[in-house]
Protein backbone atom coordinates (compact mmCIF):
# COMPACT_ATOMS: atom_id res chain seq x y z
CA UNK A 1 0.00 0.00 0.00
CA UNK A 2 1.16 3.39 -0.97
CA UNK A 3 1.92 6.41 1.05
CA UNK A 4 -1.52 8.57 2.08
CA UNK A 5 -1.07 11.52 -0.37
CA UNK A 6 -1.83 14.89 0.92
CA UNK A 7 -5.90 15.56 0.90
CA UNK A 8 -6.30 12.04 1.26
CA UNK A 9 -8.68 10.76 4.60
CA UNK A 10 -6.54 8.80 7.10
CA UNK A 11 -6.19 5.28 7.01
CA UNK A 12 -7.95 4.13 10.40
CA UNK A 13 -6.91 1.99 12.70
CA UNK A 14 -7.20 0.71 16.21
CA UNK A 15 -4.19 -0.17 19.15
CA UNK A 16 -3.71 -0.89 22.53
CA UNK A 17 -2.16 1.53 24.29
CA UNK A 18 0.51 1.42 26.64
CA UNK A 19 -1.44 3.53 29.05
CA UNK A 20 -4.54 1.07 29.02
CA UNK A 21 -7.55 0.37 26.87
CA UNK A 22 -7.49 1.04 22.98
CA UNK A 23 -7.01 3.83 20.93
CA UNK A 24 -8.70 4.55 17.59
CA UNK A 25 -8.08 7.33 15.12
CA UNK A 26 -11.58 8.08 15.19
CA UNK A 27 -11.46 9.22 18.87
CA UNK A 28 -9.68 12.46 17.66
CA UNK A 29 -12.12 12.87 14.50
CA UNK A 30 -13.71 16.53 15.20
CA UNK A 31 -11.68 17.40 18.59
CA UNK A 32 -8.14 17.35 17.57
CA UNK A 33 -5.84 17.77 14.65
CA UNK A 34 -3.37 15.45 15.27
CA UNK A 35 0.21 14.74 14.78
CA UNK A 36 0.72 10.91 14.23
CA UNK A 37 4.06 9.66 14.61
CA UNK A 38 5.46 6.16 13.52
CA UNK A 39 8.13 4.99 15.31
CA UNK A 40 10.82 2.44 16.95
CA UNK A 41 9.56 3.10 20.27
CA UNK A 42 10.88 3.25 23.85
CA UNK A 43 13.78 0.74 23.28
CA UNK A 44 15.28 3.43 20.13
CA UNK A 45 17.71 5.72 21.65
CA UNK A 46 16.87 7.95 19.24
CA UNK A 47 13.36 7.67 19.25
CA UNK A 48 13.62 8.77 22.78
CA UNK A 49 15.63 12.01 21.82
CA UNK A 50 13.03 12.28 19.02
CA UNK A 51 10.37 12.26 22.18
CA UNK A 52 12.13 14.64 24.09
CA UNK A 53 12.06 16.96 21.59
CA UNK A 54 8.06 16.77 20.61
CA UNK A 55 7.56 16.31 24.49
CA UNK A 56 8.99 19.80 25.00
CA UNK A 57 6.21 21.49 22.32
CA UNK A 58 3.65 19.22 23.69
CA UNK A 59 1.70 21.65 25.73
CA UNK A 60 2.00 24.59 22.56
CA UNK A 61 0.85 21.67 19.96
CA UNK A 62 -2.18 21.41 22.33
CA UNK A 63 -2.54 25.14 22.27
CA UNK A 64 -2.42 25.17 18.72
CA UNK A 65 -5.70 22.58 18.44
CA UNK A 66 -3.60 19.20 17.96
CA UNK A 67 -2.69 16.02 19.74
CA UNK A 68 0.45 13.40 19.47
CA UNK A 69 -0.55 9.59 19.01
CA UNK A 70 3.07 7.34 18.74
CA UNK A 71 2.68 4.33 16.94
CA UNK A 72 5.50 1.78 17.95
CA UNK A 73 6.52 -1.57 16.90
CA UNK A 74 6.50 -2.12 20.75
CA UNK A 75 4.77 -5.43 22.20
CA UNK A 76 2.11 -4.10 24.61
CA UNK A 77 3.90 -5.94 27.38
CA UNK A 78 7.11 -3.97 27.50
CA UNK A 79 4.73 -0.95 26.35
CA UNK A 80 3.09 -1.30 29.85
CA UNK A 81 6.73 -1.48 31.25
CA UNK A 82 7.67 1.73 29.92
CA UNK A 83 4.00 3.33 31.09
CA UNK A 84 4.84 2.25 34.61
CA UNK A 85 8.34 3.28 34.81
CA UNK A 86 8.16 6.52 32.46
CA UNK A 87 5.54 9.70 32.26
CA UNK A 88 5.33 8.94 28.82
CA UNK A 89 4.35 12.24 27.37
CA UNK A 90 1.50 10.72 24.82
CA UNK A 91 -0.51 8.61 24.11
CA UNK A 92 1.88 5.39 22.91
CA UNK A 93 0.32 2.59 20.99
CA UNK A 94 1.55 -0.66 19.67
CA UNK A 95 1.90 -2.03 16.46
CA UNK A 96 4.51 -4.87 16.82
CA UNK A 97 3.39 -6.60 13.56
CA UNK A 98 3.84 -3.66 11.39
CA UNK A 99 -0.04 -4.05 10.09
CA UNK A 100 -1.23 -0.49 10.91
CA UNK A 101 2.89 0.75 9.53
CA UNK A 102 2.27 -1.35 6.51
CA UNK A 103 -1.29 0.14 6.13
CA UNK A 104 0.21 3.47 5.99
CA UNK A 105 2.24 2.93 3.38
CA UNK A 106 5.46 2.47 5.48
CA UNK A 107 7.92 -0.15 4.04
CA UNK A 108 10.09 -2.80 6.10
CA UNK A 109 12.86 -3.78 3.75
CA UNK A 110 14.83 -7.46 4.21
CA UNK A 111 18.31 -8.04 4.24
CA UNK A 112 20.85 -10.52 4.76
CA UNK A 113 22.67 -11.37 8.01
CA UNK A 114 25.54 -9.16 7.26
CA UNK A 115 23.28 -6.43 7.46
CA UNK A 116 21.83 -7.14 10.85
CA UNK A 117 25.57 -7.82 12.49
CA UNK A 118 26.68 -5.04 11.28
CA UNK A 119 23.77 -3.07 12.40
CA UNK A 120 23.77 -4.28 15.70
CA UNK A 121 27.79 -3.41 15.97
CA UNK A 122 27.26 0.52 14.80
CA UNK A 123 24.53 0.23 17.49
CA UNK A 124 26.45 -1.11 20.33
CA UNK A 125 29.33 1.72 19.61
CA UNK A 126 26.78 4.26 19.01
CA UNK A 127 27.17 7.03 21.88
CA UNK A 128 24.07 7.69 24.03
CA UNK A 129 22.24 10.14 22.83
CA UNK A 130 20.66 12.81 25.15
CA UNK A 131 17.15 12.11 26.10
CA UNK A 132 14.57 12.93 28.85
CA UNK A 133 14.05 9.60 29.94
CA UNK A 134 17.39 8.76 30.34
CA UNK A 135 19.73 5.66 29.81
CA UNK A 136 18.58 1.42 29.39
CA UNK A 137 19.24 -1.13 27.75
CA UNK A 138 15.90 -2.66 25.73
CA UNK A 139 14.65 -6.03 26.00
CA UNK A 140 16.10 -8.72 24.02
CA UNK A 141 12.51 -9.29 22.58
CA UNK A 142 12.95 -5.86 21.06
CA UNK A 143 16.27 -6.15 19.28
CA UNK A 144 14.67 -7.85 16.01
CA UNK A 145 12.89 -4.11 15.86
CA UNK A 146 15.47 -2.25 16.36
CA UNK A 147 17.62 -4.06 13.89
CA UNK A 148 15.02 -3.75 10.96
CA UNK A 149 15.42 -1.33 8.44
CA UNK A 150 11.91 0.32 8.25
CA UNK A 151 10.50 3.48 7.51
CA UNK A 152 9.52 6.45 10.17
CA UNK A 153 6.18 8.38 9.22
CA UNK A 154 5.59 11.39 10.40
CA UNK A 155 1.63 13.35 9.57
CA UNK A 156 -0.46 15.79 10.58
CA UNK A 157 -3.93 14.81 9.91
CA UNK A 158 -7.04 17.25 10.68
CA UNK A 159 -9.27 17.42 12.86
CA UNK A 160 -12.37 15.84 9.71
CA UNK A 161 -9.48 12.97 9.52
CA UNK A 162 -7.93 14.75 6.50
CA UNK A 163 -4.01 14.25 5.93
CA UNK A 164 -2.38 17.52 5.75
CA UNK A 165 1.54 16.51 6.11
CA UNK A 166 3.64 13.64 5.89
CA UNK A 167 7.10 12.91 5.89
CA UNK A 168 8.25 9.60 5.52
CA UNK A 169 11.46 7.42 4.81
CA UNK A 170 14.27 5.22 5.80
CA UNK A 171 14.49 5.58 9.61
CA UNK A 172 18.56 5.44 10.05
CA UNK A 173 20.45 7.08 13.04
CA UNK A 174 23.71 7.39 10.82
CA UNK A 175 21.63 10.88 9.50
CA UNK A 176 21.15 9.85 5.79
CA UNK A 177 17.26 8.25 6.33
CA UNK A 178 14.34 10.64 6.90
CA UNK A 179 14.42 13.38 9.77
CA UNK A 180 11.81 14.40 12.26
CA UNK A 181 10.77 18.05 11.38
CA UNK A 182 11.53 20.60 13.93
CA UNK A 183 8.84 21.61 16.50
CA UNK A 184 8.52 25.11 14.94
CA UNK A 185 7.62 23.39 11.71
CA UNK A 186 5.34 20.97 13.28
CA UNK A 187 3.58 24.22 15.32
CA UNK A 188 3.35 26.38 11.84
CA UNK A 189 1.29 23.26 10.32
CA UNK A 190 -0.77 23.35 13.31
CA UNK A 191 -1.50 26.99 13.23
CA UNK A 192 -2.08 26.68 9.06
CA UNK A 193 -5.41 24.18 9.89
CA UNK A 194 -6.85 26.13 12.96
CA UNK A 195 -6.66 29.63 11.04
Amino acid sequence: MSIPKLGEPARPFTLPAAQGGEVSLEDYKGRHSLVLWFTKGMACVFCRQQMSQLSRAYQRIKEHGGDIVQVTTSPLSRARFYAGKFALPFTYLCDPESQVFRAWGLVNRSHGPVYYAQTLVRGLRAPQVENDFGAFKPAVTEMPALLSDDDMGFFIVDKQGIVRYATTGAYRADGSGVSLPGNEEVLRELGKLSA
